[in-house]
């Protein structure tokens, strides 16, 4: 093969790559489904004493993700809402209006979001993902 062929081939593998990564893309950007997690607030060592202090709906930090591109969050039961984005299929960026955070779907940890509970994946609600919430 001549230089002009090699060339018109790595031409057309550039694009074909392009393409493949624009569709992926296209189609990758949010969740399949809604997807829900919780974990427990700081103050409590468990479950079992957040509800023996008689106020089990303040038990639990919540986020979800909604197939849509909505995402919920409630730090301090005060919902938030914005969208969210998939990057790398691991990492979902979610926007709101006063601030950004991304959540690794892989470890379940958020670096804007310490704390010493883990998250875990629960079965969302369905009013969180809900059109006009």
């Amino acid at each position: 093969m001549d230089g002009a062929s090699l060339a018109a081939l790595a031409g057309m593998r550039a694009l074909l790559l392009t393409v493949v990564a624009a569709v992926t893309a296209c189609t990758d950007h949010t969740l399949p489904e809604d997807t829900a997690y919780r974990r427990l607030f700081d103050r409590f060592d468990s479950e079992a004493q957040c509800i023996a202090e008689g106020d089990f709906s303040v038990c639990y930090q919540t986020l979800t993700l909604c197939e849509s591109g909505l995402v919920r969050l409630d730090l301090a039961n005060w919902p938030k809402t914005g969208e969210y984005r998939l990057f790398d299929g691991r990492t979902a960026v979610a926007e709101f209006i006063d601030m950004q955070l991304e959540f690794d779907l892989e470890t379940r940890t958020s670096v804007e979001l310490p704390g010493r509970h883990p998250w875990e994946e629960v079965h969302p609600l369905l009013h969180d993902c809900a059109p006009g919430r």
